[in-house]
C-alpha cells in the first residue's frame, strides 16, 4: 500500500533526526484528534441505561407516557401521566378520560421535595411512582387523586428512538433539550374510579427529556403529535411557537422509526389546524389537524377523539394532551399535545 504520510519516508541524508520525530509525532497528534473529533461527532448524546435515570445537573427533567388502553369494562381511556422534576422537587400530573362518553375519569396534580438521583430511578412522593428496572427494561408508573388512582407497567417492544438524530434537539430558542422516546410500548395497569376497579391492556408512548431551560417561557409553547400506526410504524413531529402563536420555522422537527425499529430524522412537514376548535380557558385549541410529511409520503388528517381534553393546572399552565385518530392517511392513533406559557 502506498504511503500516504510523507513523514514517515526515508529522510534526506543529513536531514535531522530530531525534526523528523517531532513533524512525524504531531502528525500522530492530528491524526489521533481527527479520529477522536469523528467519533464524537458519530457518538449519540444519550447513552442507556444511564440516560433513563435522574439527570440533577439539569434544571429541568421530565418522564412521560400515555396510551388508548382497552379496560376490563370494555370502554377505551385515554391516559397520561408526567413526573416534572426541577429544583429539588417533583411534581407528577396524570389524567384519565373515557373516549366513549368524554368524561374525566379522573386527574392528579401535586408538588412534591424529592431528590432523585443518578445511580437508580426509583421515586414515591406525592401519591405517585416512578420506576425503572434496567434488568427487565420496564417502567413503572403511578399517580393518585382524590378516589382516583392510576397504575402503569410498560415494556418497550421497540428500541428506544434518539430525536434529533443523536438525542438532542432545539428547545426553541431556549438552547439545546436531550429528548427520546419508546414510541410503542406493551402497557397494562389498572384505573381506580370511587369504589370501581378497571384493569386495561393497550399500547402506550414513552418520553424522557430533559435541560437547562426552564426560565424561558419561549421554550414552552408548542405544538406535538405522536402516532401509532396499524403497520408498526410510529411518527413523532414538533414545532415551537412564539408569544404570539406563530409557528417558529427553526424549530420544527420530528422522527419517523420504522417496523425494525429504525429512527429517521425529519425535517420538513407542515401542520395545518382544522376549523373545529374548543374556546376555554381564554385560548382557542384547535381539534382537528392536517399533517404532511414529504420524505415519507404522509398526508394524514387527524381528529380529536373527545372535544375537551384540556389539562386544567393548578401548578402548570393548562395545556391540551388529548387522543386522535387518523381520518384519511395511514390508518392509526395519535396524541397531540398543545402548551402554552
Amino acid at each position: 500500500m502506498p504511503c500516504a504520510d510523507a513523514s514517515l519516508r526515508e529522510p534526506p541524508a543529513g536531514a535531522p533526526r530530531a525534526r523528523l520525530a517531532a513533524v512525524a509525532l504531531a502528525a500522530l497528534a492530528i491524526a489521533l484528534a481527527v479520529g477522536a473529533a469523528t467519533a464524537s461527532a458519530e457518538e449519540p448524546a444519550v447513552h442507556f441505561p444511564r440516560d433513563h435515570l435522574a439527570h440533577p445537573a439539569t434544571g429541568i427533567e421530565w418522564w412521560y407516557v400515555t396510551g388508548v388502553v382497552r379496560g376490563s369494562d370494555g370502554r377505551r381511556y385515554s391516559i397520561f401521566y408526567t413526573l416534572f422534576r426541577r429544583s429539588g422537587f417533583v411534581l407528577p400530573v396524570s389524567q384519565v378520560i373515557d373516549l366513549g362518553s368524554g368524561a374525566r375519569v379522573g386527574r392528579s396534580e401535586r408538588l412534591a421535595p424529592a431528590t432523585l438521583g443518578t445511580q437508580a430511578l426509583d421515586v414515591s412522593a406525592a401519591g405517585a411512582r416512578l420506576r425503572y428496572e434496567p434488568g427487565s427494561n420496564r417502567w413503572s408508573f403511578g399517580a393518585s387523586g382524590p378516589g382516583y388512582a392510576l397504575s402503569i407497567e410498560a415494556t418497550p417492544a421497540k428500541p428506544y428512538a434518539l430525536h434529533g438524530g443523536d438525542g438532542v434537539i432545539g428547545q426553541s430558542d431556549a438552547g439545546r433539550s436531550f429528548y427520546y422516546s419508546s414510541t410503542r410500548m406493551r402497557a397494562t395497569g389498572t384505573i381506580v374510579h370511587g369504589a370501581r376497579r378497571i384493569a386495561f391492556t393497550g399500547d402506550a408512548w414513552f418520553d424522557h427529556q430533559w435541560g437547562n431551560f426552564e426560565n424561558d417561557d419561549r421554550a414552552f409553547n408548542w405544538d406535538w403529535f405522536s402516532c401509532r400506526f396499524d403497520d408498526r410504524t410510529e411518527l413523532m413531529l414538533y414545532r415551537f411557537r412564539d408569544a404570539h402563536g406563530r409557528p417558529l420555522t427553526a424549530y420544527a422537527s420530528g422522527t419517523f422509526v420504522s417496523r425494525s425499529g429504525r429512527a429517521v430524522p425529519l425535517h420538513a412537514f407542515t401542520v395545518a389546524a382544522g376549523r373545529r376548535v374548543l374556546a376555554a380557558s381564554g385560548r382557542r385549541w384547535p381539534l382537528d389537524w392536517q399533517l404532511r410529511v414529504p420524505a415519507e409520503h404522509l398526508s394524514l388528517s387527524l381528529r380529536s377523539i373527545v372535544r375537551d381534553q384540556l389539562f386544567h393546572g393548578t401548578v402548570v399552565p393548562t395545556f391540551w394532551e388529548g387522543a386522535a385518530t387518523v381520518q384519511t392517511g395511514k390508518p392509526g392513533l395519535c396524541f397531540v399535545e398543545q402548551s402554552y406559557r
